[in-house]
């Protein structure tokens, strides 16, 4: 081979070999990560209601928390929680400030307005008194003459939400100012989720203040809401939802959380 033949042929394997480094370096890059950045979904949700969403340090936990991140996943993005006042919440929804918010309890008007995404688990809504009382409540007619708290901002299901004649104290924002009302004397009967009541009532140390009363207000199922302006998070948040309960994922978290 002559000296110019041989030149070019060493010139060609040069071009060769530095396609084959930069086609490698890519592909690294890309298993690494560092040629794309993960999709991240901003969700938001009440900062404050345990034992489904609390913030805990610089993380938001929880039986709720923990479903959502999991659906997200499943989903192929990452969560990005923005823990907030319930208010809050509401509003950076309305607003399309973030990707979603939870948890919400199914009402018509949020059907229409949002995608609801779920149900992802159910919950009890009931009624609490002071300890000894002899109130009993069958239903929403019993509570005339009583006053009762709620909190401002929340939905408890159209029995109690319509009733009329009723008498509300909705100054509390949260469910421990709630039960520190109740146990004050300040109200007459709290209503709220029994898991989240029993919480506060612990932390507070007014547990053995209080009487959950039976029967169960209402069985009330809990919902993703996802604005309209993005159908397709609302789609692969459900899909992954339904994945989630077919491969076990969903009942396994569940089950911690008993």
């Amino acid at each position: 081979m002559s000296l110019p033949a041989c030149s070019g042929a060493l010139m060609r394997w040069r071009v060769i070999i530095a396609s084959v480094a930069a086609g490698l370096l890519f592909a690294c890059q890309i298993m690494s990560g560092g040629a794309a950045a993960a999709e991240v979904w901003r969700i938001a949700c009440d900062d404050n209601f345990p034992p489904y969403n609390f913030v805990d340090g610089d993380k938001v936990v929880g039986l709720d928390a923990e479903i959502v991140a999991a659906m997200v996943k499943q989903a192929g993005a990452e969560v990005d929680f923005e823990p907030q006042p319930w208010s809050r919440v509401q509003d950076m929804l309305e607003r399309g400030e973030v990707d979603a918010a939870f948890q919400f309890v199914g009402r018509p008007d949020r059907f229409e307005k949002y995608f609801m995404i779920g149900p992802h688990r159910m919950g009890q809504t009931v009624f609490a008194a002071r300890s000894g009382s002899t109130i009993a409540v069958r239903d929403v007619n019993d509570l005339r003459g009583y006053r009762i708290g709620a909190i401002r901002g929340y939905t408890y299901g159209p029995a109690f939400d319509d009733a009329t004649g009723l008498t509300r104290d909705t100054t509390a924002g949260d469910n421990l100012q709630l039960v520190r009302m109740l146990a004050a004397g300040r109200v007459d009967l709290i209503i709220g989720d029994r898991e989240a009541l029993s919480h506060f009532a612990r932390t507070a140390g007014l547990h053995a203040q209080l009487q959950m009363l039976q029967p169960v207000l209402s069985e009330v199922p809990r919902f993703i809401a996802v604005p309209r302006s993005k159908p397709a998070i609302a789609a692969r948040l459900d899909k992954a939802l339904v994945d989630l309960r077919r491969n076990g994922g969903l009942a396994e978290i569940l089950k911690r959380w008993e």
